[in-house]
């Protein structure tokens, strides 16, 4: 390799390396622009924003129960009662990975019947998304 070459792609790796740590100072302070909606047997049960860690207990009449956990920047699914804990091995929806996960936006727990949902309310969904 030449030296001018590599002098080039050195200067390009900074700058690439200088943009992503300037973008991420100016999106610190700024409040998570989400929110996680709760179904529960296909019906609305609850919405919380996005910011605060803390912890969402879902209790059913008929014992079913999840434990969906908020980030400052997504949810995950902690715990439940079901049997195969495929809600919980689905991992975590960030505002940064909802597009590159099969369900998208979507964690759901077919046996309790719960789909938590995270809504982008300052993006645009990306175009190639399946609807769900």
């Amino acid at each position: 390799m030449k030296k001018k070459e590599l002098l080039f792609l050195l200067s390009a790796l900074l700058l690439a390396i200088l943009i992503f740590g300037v973008s991420r100072l100016m999106g610190a302070g700024k409040e998570a622009s989400g929110l996680v909606r709760i179904y529960v047997n296909g019906e609305f049960h609850s919405q919380e924003k996005l910011g605060s860690e803390r912890e969402i207990e879902i209790t059913q009449e008929n014992g079913h129960k999840n434990i969906l956990c908020i980030t400052q920047d997504g949810f995950y699914m902690a715990s439940s009662t079901c049997t195969n804990q495929l809600c919980i091995q689905q991992g975590q929806v960030t505002l940064d990975n909802y597009y590159q996960r099969a369900l998208g936006t979507h964690v759901l727990c077919l046996p309790n019947g719960v789909d938590v949902e995270l809504v982008l309310l300052d993006r645009t969904p990306v175009p190639d998304m399946p609807d769900i």
